[in-house]
């Protein structure tokens, strides 16, 4: 055991036991040197029969949440294998669980459950949407943590397994009686999404009636027995269809549940009841409106208008949520409504776009990836493909556009994006198709970098390399000035810079297989021209300066590819002989200026989002 006041791992100061279980004791731990506390969960090694069990259990916890990243989860930092014992180091989690505030205040809320469930749910279907899904298997009060802000973490992963679709059934039976379901005991085929569904209404369950499932096995009493008042009721209802014991008749997937839980209230009785008059007065007027009208056409109609409602309302709730991750899984709820409408695609993008200048997150990325994939044969994309090719190739582009720029990601990321956007450039504006092409040019040589070594493609990969800078500055497909007419000057500004970083990063490369002198220095040349010809002009002592009239936006980047351009002309001349240069030139004028590839693409997204422009005109 660890003892309070020790060190451990000479980082990790333990302040006192917090938790206690058969073969594991919780501490909170501070690091004293990021002022930060942690819980510290030391679990022993010797731990009797159940000892295999759990330890794998351990693995699978750690093992899981290193992999995830959401709100309602909590994180591991560091796990520390010892002689006798596994110590993990995760999030503390300040509050109590919900079997606390169960034990100590009784029957919660109806409001505050339906609150709660919807969280679980959204983090249920975060865990079921990973490839594999994951399978949480043991949600109940005790492993539900609540916040004095009122979000709860769902903890304890030692029971969760990933899906395995060859499977007939689990290996292990694992989980809480009287919360777990029917299949968590065996015989009953393979646990999957239902049986989170089915451990989430049990929980929901006790939570409202104050009444452990744990006391009555498979069969739960109708709430409404136990509370009269909420006899019939919409949360009965809903409980009720996630506790049904063949999983076919639960929610089948978590969006089904959380829609349920979102209009829980017009499944109560009385709500019913009132939709029921509303519908007889309704359908009296439509049986005289269908004497001359065709039934078939206004009933169509009808859903047609009713789904589109729906469509239109998960959009509009997205645009309300404080985060991007919120908003992308809103716009999913509508993608998965009618993939092939090109709203909810628009709306994806737009959220991402309005973040400004920050990077996407891979969490973010992953996110929008999901509204692609829906683990069907067909993805989401695929359909709005068949339905509408403009909108497909709008799409791929915009979202080529953002990874290329936004993304940690970067170029390499946004490849397979523009490669379908410029496959559909005849759906696209022209000046969005040229832009895709430039792009894709770019990326593609990102993505191929990794193969350009000296044993590559016969000992050709660097000059293959090279070939494809050159060509982008030599205007194989168009001139620098065809690209600044069709597309402004950042994009030609952009290919300058790139041809110089690469060539002042990797000269010895390009050297060594067979790029000569004439050709780097005429590839030079042509961009310092354009860049000094286009940004550029002389004061009244006869010296190039930035031209005043630019943005400082432009006037950096100009200034930055100045600098990188002529730190590659040094290079060269210092592998192939010959002085450094010392010609008054503008970048020896205004001394070290920030460079790098990584800078000018951040500088490049500055318009992307302020809707005045493209984003190359800065």
């Amino acid at each position: 055991m660890l003892e309070v006041g020790s060190l451990l791992d000479g980082k990790y100061k333990i302040l006192n036991e917090i938790g206690r279980g058969g073969m594991s004791v919780v501490y909170l731990a501070l690091n004293e040197r990021a002022n930060k506390t942690w819980a510290v969960k030391e679990v022993r090694k010797d731990g009797g029969n159940d000892a295999e069990v759990v330890s794998q259990g351990l693995a699978a916890e750690t093992e899981m949440l290193k992999k995830l990243d959401h709100p309602n989860l909590p994180s591991i930092v560091d796990v520390i294998d010892r002689d006798q014992s596994i110590i993990i180091v995760m999030d503390y989690v300040e509050g109590n669980s919900l079997q606390h505030l169960l034990e100590t205040e009784g029957p919660q809320p109806p409001d505050k459950v339906i609150e709660w469930a919807r969280q679980l749910c959204d983090v249920l279907g975060y865990l079921h949407s990973r490839r594999p899904p994951i399978i949480y298997r043991d949600m109940k009060p005790a492993n539900i943590m609540l916040r004095p802000d009122g979000k709860v973490i769902l903890i304890d992963f030692g029971t969760a397994r990933e899906y395995k679709d060859a499977r007939k059934e689990d290996t292990a039976w694992l989980g809480t009686r009287g919360y777990a379901a029917p299949e968590q005991f065996g015989g009953h085929g393979q646990t999957d999404g239902r049986t989170d569904i089915y451990n989430l209404g049990a929980t929901m369950y006790h939570l409202v009636t104050g009444c452990s499932p744990a006391d009555t096995g498979f069969i739960l009493e109708p709430i409404g027995s136990l509370i009269p008042q909420m006899r019939g009721s919409g949360l009965e209802k809903v409980i009720g269809k996630c506790c049904a014991p063949l999983p076919s008749d639960r929610y089948q997937n978590t969006a089904e549940l959380m829609y349920a839980l979102d209009h829980v209230h017009e499944q109560d009785n009385e709500a019913i009841r009132a939709r029921n008059r509303k519908w007889k007065i309704f359908t009296a007027f439509a049986a005289a409106a269908l004497a001359a009208l065709f039934a078939g056409f206004v009933f169509r109609s009808m859903y047609k208008n009713a789904l589109g409602n729906i469509y239109d309302r998960h959009i509009s709730d997205a645009q309300t949520k404080n985060t991007l991750t919120e908003q992308i899984r809103g716009c999913r709820q509508a993608i998965e409504l009618d993939p092939g409408r090109a709203d909810a695609w628009e709306a994806v993008i737009q959220s991402a776009r309005d973040r400004g200048r920050e990077m996407l997150t891979s969490g973010e990325v992953d996110e929008i990836r999901d509204c692609i994939r829906n683990g069907a044969a067909s993805s989401n994309l695929e359909q709005l493909k068949r339905k509408d090719r403009a909108a497909y190739a709008q799409f791929n582009y915009d979202l080529g556009f953002l990874l290329f720029f936004s993304s940690s990601n970067g170029r390499s990321g946004a490849y397979e994006y523009l490669s379908e956007a410029v496959r559909y450039k005849s759906r696209m504006e022209p000046f969005d198709a040229k832009m895709a092409e430039i792009m894709l040019q770019l990326a593609e040589a990102d993505k191929n970098r990794n193969k350009y070594t000296a044993g590559w493609n016969g000992g050709k990969g660097y000059r293959d390399y090279w070939d494809t800078l050159d060509g982008l500055l030599n205007g194989r497909k168009a001139t620098l000035e065809d690209l600044q007419q069709a597309c402004g000057d950042g994009v030609p500004l952009a290919v300058c810079n790139e041809v110089a970083s690469a060539l002042y990063r990797q000269l010895s490369d390009f050297k060594a297989q067979g790029v000569t002198r004439e050709e780097m220095e005429s590839a030079l040349g042509l961009a310092r021209t354009f860049v000094e010809n286009t940004f550029c002009e002389k004061n009244e002592n006869g010296r190039l300066t930035i031209r005043p009239d630019l943005n400082e936006n432009m006037k950096n980047r100009a200034e930055s590819a100045l600098k990188i351009i002529g730190d590659a002309e040094d290079s060269v001349r210092r592998a192939f002989g010959g002085r450094s240069r010392n010609n008054g030139s503008l970048s020896q004028q205004h001394g070290v200026f920030s460079a790098g590839i990584q800078d000018l693409l951040c500088h490049c997204c500055n318009r992307l989002y302020d809707g005045t422009g493209p984003v190359f005109h800065l």
